[in-house]
């Protein structure tokens, strides 16, 4: 009697939840008023202690405001306590709440399959 080869199952789909968990990144935008925005900048790189994160400026044309995002990337060895520190720096010149926003990747680099 010929004996059949074994037969592999299929391995069950991965769940999202199941999958290593990509490095988070965290953004956090806020408005400054033009008339503070050297103060703040220079708040911003004292508190940075010339850590890895980024500051970008919204492009517009807003005469009165402009909008900053900080940017906490996965190479940031503690981006909570960066975040606290730079927020109690900027906490006086934000005109409005900070705004936080968590994200990890799904494609490209840094993305966890």
């Amino acid at each position: 009697m010929n004996a059949s080869p074994p037969t592999r199952a299929a391995a069950p789909p991965i769940h999202p939840a199941s999958r290593p968990a990509a490095p988070v990144e965290l953004y956090v935008y806020y408005r400054v008023h033009a008339d503070q925005l050297k103060a703040a900048l220079a708040a911003f790189e004292q508190a940075r202690q010339a850590q890895p994160v980024r500051l970008l400026q919204r492009h517009d044309n807003d005469p009165v405001f402009q909008t900053w995002m900080e940017i906490y990337g996965p190479e940031l060895p503690d981006a909570a306590d960066a975040e606290r520190r730079i927020a109690a720096a900027l906490g006086a010149f934000a005109q409005g709440p900070r705004h936080r926003e968590a994200f990890a990747a799904v494609a490209g680099p840094g993305a966890v399959h």
